[in-house]
């Protein structure tokens, strides 16, 4: 368990030092000649239809936007989110080869240069918290929008919003978990209110909420703690998956289960260093953001569908009669390579899932500390990892056998009912599935039970499948007891 927090500092320290770092200090000028240069060859091969080309063009004007946007960003936050958004606009659209797209963001794009280029973003406070001030001033804009009811601006702007969140859900993580979560699980709801004519005057209210909610933790500024948090609360879930699997292979002493799960988990920690430094260097974090979320949504979608025939299996091999037989009938060997396998999925889905949104979070927090504070605060959050994980080894192999099997599959339950919730709703943020809510549904962001059926009917069905499954068992060990005690 060492290791997986070692995976995790070295993952944090590299996102870090592999940056872009600015070229300039701050108050000098940005030369935008190249920019216009590269825009201009775009929109040549736009009316050409060389696609090709046009690439060629983006990638030359994404290479001076990764330079000179720290430079810009302390100039003008609003310059600053305003160009990010219409390139990161750019980027999907090309991507979807959707050229009218392209055309209609080129345009405005070039326009936010010659206002930057004039001098008509002098607008920044050196010491104001950059993204998450302007995240919240455009959810002003949109609350404006929905009292003055225009619907198709303002669900465009809830779009918007959502294709954002990833630029400052690190700022809202590292200091609330419970406004972090509700606002994630609003955004939904307000494409939903906003898609329903009978629902929409639920909207203004909760984008009330939203505000006020976001806008204490604007003006919080960073320390060590706060770095160390970012690991530790994402971390922690994904530790929880883990550590039950190395548990259950010390368990059943099978050393080869053991390098299959941490050959899993090894294997997420370098896609999640892969992604980091994608979006550092390629892209910038709106044009990653619907695919983070899809990510996410499909990552723990798979892994809850995984964990609960885990928790099934825990809690079947409870008996200690049928364990022991298990045992002795394939030694070494009564871990299939099949199930091996499945463990290892299961390790790399879970830390793919929180370890994505952690490299994420580090990314959005280099410049708003310093490094020390920075590096510091990853170490340490690294460190508590996996200070929690090797007790929880310790502790897993030393409990006897019945109370660690029941405790490891009601662990693996509740992640497997949390990662289901969880998944469903990042499918919803990414646009997959309808954000449709019912006001009769609970809602417990805590155990991710939100008020859609996309979410609540698997997590139902999950529910009622493991009563039937632990109402059986009783069934059975009854019947077996009465069977005993007539047989005497």
């Amino acid at each position: 368990m060492k290791r997986l927090g070692l995976g995790l500092l070295i993952i944090g320290l590299a996102v870090f030092l592999f940056l872009p770092s600015p070229g300039r200090a701050a108050g000098d000028a940005v030369e935008t000649a190249p920019a216009f240069q590269a825009l201009g060859k775009l929109d040549k091969a736009l009316q050409t239809g060389d696609m090709n080309r046009a690439d060629r063009a983006f990638d030359a004007y994404k290479a001076w936007w990764l330079k000179n946007k720290n430079e810009i960003k302390k100039q003008s936050l609003t310059a600053s989110s305003q160009i990010e958004q219409q390139t990161a606009n750019i980027s999907i659209a090309l991507l979807n080869d959707q050229k009218e797209d392209v055309a209609q963001a080129l345009k405005t794009l070039e326009d936010l240069l010659t206002q930057y280029k004039e001098g008509a973003f002098a607008d920044t406070n050196p010491g104001e918290k950059a993204s998450l001030s302007t995240y919240i001033k455009k959810l002003e804009s949109t609350k404006t929008l929905i009292k003055e009811k225009k619907w198709p601006e303002a669900e465009q702007h809830i779009r918007m919003l959502q294709q954002e969140w990833l630029t400052v859900e690190g700022d809202v993580v590292s200091q609330s978990q419970t406004v972090y979560t509700e606002s994630e699980k609003n955004l939904v709801l307000l494409s939903a209110y906003i898609a329903q004519p009978d629902s929409r005057e639920k909207a203004l209210p909760l984008i009330e909420d939203m505000i006020n909610a976001l806008k204490p933790l604007a003006a919080t500024k960073y320390g060590l703690i706060d770095a160390a948090m970012i690991p530790l609360r994402e971390g922690l879930e994904a530790l929880l998956v883990v550590g039950a699997l190395l548990s259950f292979a010390k368990k059943a002493e099978s050393k080869r289960a053991n390098r299959w799960i941490w050959g899993g988990a090894l294997a997420a920690l370098a896609v999640c260093l892969g992604i980091g430094c994608l979006v550092s260097f390629a892209l910038s974090s709106l044009a990653f953001s619907q695919n983070n979320a899809l990510i996410n949504g499909l990552s723990g979608v798979l892994a809850s569908v995984m964990l609960l025939y885990v928790s099934y299996w825990l809690h079947r091999n409870a008996d200690i009669k049928r364990w022991n037989a298990f045992i002795r009938a394939k030694s070494e060997k009564a871990i299939t390579n099949g199930r091996m396998m499945s463990f290892a999925a299961i390790a790399f889905l879970a830390i793919l899932r929180e370890g994505i949104e952690t490299v994420i979070f580090l990314i959005g927090m280099v410049g708003r500390m310093s490094a020390g504070q920075l590096i510091g605060g990853i170490a340490l959050g690294c460190a508590a990892l996996a200070a929690i994980g090797v007790l929880m080894l310790k502790v897993g192999v030393k409990l006897p056998l019945k109370p660690f099997f029941l405790v490891s599959s009601f662990i693996v339950f509740y992640l497997c009912f949390k990662f289901m919730g969880s998944g469903i709703n990042s499918l919803q943020m990414a646009g997959i599935l309808p954000s449709a809510v019912e006001n009769y549904l609970p809602s417990v962001p805590f155990l991710s039970i939100y008020p859609s059926w996309y979410s609540t009917a698997p997590q139902a069905l999950f529910l009622a499948a493991a009563l039937v499954t632990v109402l059986n068992n009783l069934r059975l060990k009854w019947s077996h007891a009465l069977k005993t005690k007539e047989a005497s």
